[in-house]
């Protein structure tokens, strides 16, 4: 059974050695849900543990895409957890240092702004959330659309890379660290796309439920993001329709800080 999870200030936890932070210490930050009585960094799992089903508690932000007739619904913003805030993905998540992934519970994905977006996130989980909402991952064709507008530019802003417009190439840097960082769901005013989609160039690259014919168990993400991988320096290789591709072999157990997703669904 799902519920909408209270809102209240949580206390900002570092996570090291596994132990448990009473999440009621108030910050200053305002619309964060609270996690439950306490929290824990499982150095073993390496997940944080938290009690619930996480709800969103309210209905996610999306926009509505008409490709020639072909209308499909996509989330405005990145996909976030529901303990998500505007200093963390979810409790002791980190884009530097030691990594941790969401609480292994039934989770939905929302979509709201001013948050930092579910990154570290395994396509399994990524795609359960979903489903919980009775939403899919977006397709390839999908993400590549809505980033790309109606006019078929090369990144969600325009024809022409503009350095700034969006949290790429180091567009972004956490007051609290000396490196890029992943930034929060619509802090780019200009990285917003024809119909209204925020972040489809750059911040997060995005899972999608397509599959490799060669190899059904393999995985893709796009969109470029805010680090910059492998030899992937030049302007093109941050366009709407950038994609990497994970094997079968290691798609099951893939994470990284800079790879997350958005929802889609079928509109009328």
């Amino acid at each position: 059974m799902r519920f909408a999870l209270p809102f209240f200030a949580l206390a900002i936890f570092a996570c090291g050695e596994a132990q448990e932070s009473n999440s009621t210490v108030d910050q200053g930050v305002a619309n964060v849900p609270d996690a439950g009585s306490s929290y824990s960094c499982n150095e073993t799992t390496r997940r944080a543990e938290a009690e619930g089903d996480f709800s969103c508690g309210d209905a996610p932000e999306t926009v509505v895409i008409d490709d020639n007739g072909r209308r499909f619904e996509i989330f405005k913003y990145e996909a976030s957890h529901p303990l998500a805030s505007n200093l963390w993905a979810f409790p002791c998540a980190t884009v530097v240092g030691d990594k941790y992934e969401a609480p292994n519970q039934p989770t939905e994905a929302c979509s709201r702004p001013n948050v930092i977006p579910w990154h570290s996130v395994r396509w399994t989980d990524a795609n359960a959330a979903c489903e919980a909402i009775g939403w899919r991952l977006c397709r390839r064709d999908e993400l590549v659309r809505a980033c790309q507008g109606p006019n078929g530019q090369l990144y969600t802003f325009g024809s022409q890379f503009e350095g700034g417009a969006c949290n790429v190439r180091d567009a972004y840097r956490d007051p609290g660290q000396n490196s890029s960082t992943v930034a929060p769901t619509g802090h780019f005013a200009d990285c917003v796309s024809r119909e209204g989609a925020n972040d489809l160039t750059g911040n997060l690259w995005e899972w999608s439920n397509d599959r490799d014919e060669a190899d059904g168990s393999a995985r893709f993400y796009y969109g470029a993001g805010w680090k910059t991988i492998a030899e992937r320096h030049r302007d093109r290789d941050q366009a709407c329709d950038v994609e990497s591709r994970i094997p079968g072999v290691s798609a099951r157990s893939f994470i990284k800080e800079y790879v997350g997703f958005r929802c889609c669904r079928n509109a009328p």
